[in-house]
């Protein structure tokens, strides 16, 4: 409930779920010598514990079948590149593969920023159609979103503030009309940067809720929030309407990756939101060769009135 305001104690929730896991161990071990009082009450206070994390999600999904996709088929590719990168050419040209509707980029190298912006990066790709959300010193990172189809940036509202840290758009897919975003709050290295994040995320939130209201359209949201499920910041977009992808049993993280960090000590900071009128049906996660996120690629159906 305070954990919003108290950095460390947010830290602290990223691994919630493994924490969980302990909880459940000592439960049933109070099982085991029929405390059944205090066991029942652990188990309890387990469900609250867990539920923020679970809450909107599905249990599983099939992985995406990169080789094919349906036209029906919504496919959304999100990736924090990272500003420090020396593949990101590599990294590009292997997410442009990909048969992906849109592609999200994330914190994006400054080369490449200016390759796409100035000299046309993406000119004769299947990818010319872009927006950008520009770079703010310590405010927010460089970020765009790709797309094969046509794409045009959204009003989200009359606050200036929100339209420097927020980025919708609308693109016109085979499957039909959807709104795009992208969202980044900074990495919280401090608790200054943690509040300022949330404070975007709080921006974030204001817009989601504005765009559905106002375009009555599906909105898929790629996002590093720097924060796991369990965190403030993904409770934040939860209240706003949006949910997470990524199914509950899915084993592996996005962040770090690359890393001799035991899988289960990984946290999911990258994934693809969604909110209205739309459903994920296929959900993976893979590595490029120059970053310390996975990126994640979801097909998404939409959904009938």
């Amino acid at each position: 409930m305070i954990s919003g305001s108290i950095y460390v104690l947010d830290l602290i929730l990223a691994h919630q779920l493994l924490m969980a896991w302990g909880v459940l161990g000592c439960a049933l071990v109070g099982l085991l010598l029929r405390r059944w009082r205090w066991s029942s009450l652990t188990l309890l206070l387990l469900g609250l514990s867990v539920w923020p994390v679970m809450q909107g999600r599905v249990m599983t999904l099939p992985r995406v079948d990169f080789a094919s996709k349906d036209e029906t088929v919504i496919r959304v590719i999100t990736c924090n590149i990272n500003p420090k990168s020396a593949f990101w050419d590599e990294d590009l040209d292997a997410l442009l593969d990909l048969d992906a509707d849109v592609i999200v980029l994330i914190e994006v190298p400054p080369e490449l920023n200016r390759r796409i912006r100035r000299f046309g990066r993406l000119d004769g790709t299947r990818y010319s159609r872009w927006v950008h959300r520009k770079w703010v010193d310590q405010e927010t990172s460089p970020g765009f979103i790709l797309s094969r189809w046509p794409i045009e940036r959204e009003e989200t509202g009359p606050d200036p503030q929100i339209a420097q840290h927020v980025l919708h758009t609308r693109v016109q897919t085979p499957a039909g009309e959807v709104m795009v975003g992208l969202v980044h709050p900074l990495s919280p290295r401090s608790t200054e940067r943690w509040g300022q994040g949330n404070a975007a995320i709080e921006l974030q939130a204001s817009a989601i809720e504005h765009t559905l209201l106002q375009s009555g359209l599906p909105l898929l949201i790629g996002a590093d929030l720097n924060a796991t499920p369990a965190q403030w910041r993904a409770r934040m977009l939860r209240g706003s309407g949006a949910r997470m992808s990524k199914p509950l049993v899915r084993f592996g993280a996005s962040f770090p990756a690359g890393s001799a960090i035991p899988e289960a000590f990984k946290i999911q900071l990258d994934d693809v939101w969604y909110a209205g009128a739309v459903r994920p049906i296929a959900w993976d996660m893979f590595d490029l060769r120059g970053s310390d996120h996975r990126a994640i690629a979801v097909d998404f159906q939409l959904l009938l009135e």
